[in-house]
């Protein structure tokens, strides 16, 4: 995933959520579930671009690092643009693993600008990334006018990000409409990060197991007269 169309991506998503009424404190206050697996993609995807290494063990690194990113998104398909994202890394996981590496057209490499005309052959790339294979119209097949290469896969994922960080900042989920908490700094959290109750039985436990038990014949319309009954002191009779 190319750094730049990311930051991008989450620009946009931002300003989508404050242009449709969500908050920075949501995004902030966000604790999502399993969000080490999204902290360890992230880190070794970084580390792909920043140390120029290739071979069959970066191949592996790249293939561990969206599929932990895959394992995140999965676990957090309720938040709104999170399909797409799960998509997106799924389509990029299935073409690496088939081609030990996500394999990169030549002709779009040159269209970006990455490598001169004429230049192709020998060209080893970094990254976890291949020259060629099958079927490279799903790899990195689509240039970037500053010199990068994405995927199908990868545009389906920065489309999914800038919904995502919206959602987020609305507190939207899919199916549950917009899940509410008691504020910005309330840290009890459902299956998606959100405050609020998730569904009908997460509702019913914020209530406890029910009312206490009654005592007493209660307020029955058919016990009423009972009760007074016994609240009511005897009569004293006169002779």
């Amino acid at each position: 995933m190319a750094l730049i169309p990311t930051l991008l991506a989450i620009g946009v998503g931002v300003a989508l959520g404050l242009k449709w009424g969500g908050s920075i404190s949501n995004l902030v206050d966000w604790r999502p579930p399993l969000w080490e697996a999204l902290l360890a993609g992230v880190v070794l995807t970084m580390l792909l671009f920043v140390v120029p290494w290739s071979g069959w063990f970066v191949s592996l690194v790249a293939i561990v690092a969206t599929g932990s990113l895959l394992a995140f998104a999965v676990v957090n398909l309720r938040v709104g643009g999170m399909v797409l994202v799960a998509g997106g890394l799924a389509l990029n996981l299935v073409v690496t693993v088939v081609n030990w590496g996500m394999p990169v057209s030549a002709w779009a490499l040159q269209t970006s600008g990455a490598i001169a005309d004429g230049s192709v052959e020998g060209i080893v790339l970094t990254g976890g990334r291949r020259l060629g294979g099958f079927p490279v119209v799903l790899g990195g097949a689509i240039p970037l006018p500053w010199g990068q290469v994405v995927s199908l896969g990868d545009l389906a994922v920065l489309a999914g990000a800038a919904l995502v960080v919206a959602s987020i900042m609305r507190r939207y989920e899919v199916g549950g409409g917009f899940s509410s908490g008691p504020g910005p700094g309330y840290r009890s959290r459902n299956a998606t990060g959100f405050g609020g109750p998730r569904d009908y039985r997460d509702a019913l436990d914020a209530l406890g197991r029910g009312p206490a038990p009654r005592r007493g014949p209660g307020l029955h319309p058919s016990r009423l007269d009972e009760r007074s009954s016994r609240r009511r002191p005897p009569r004293s009779s006169r002779s």
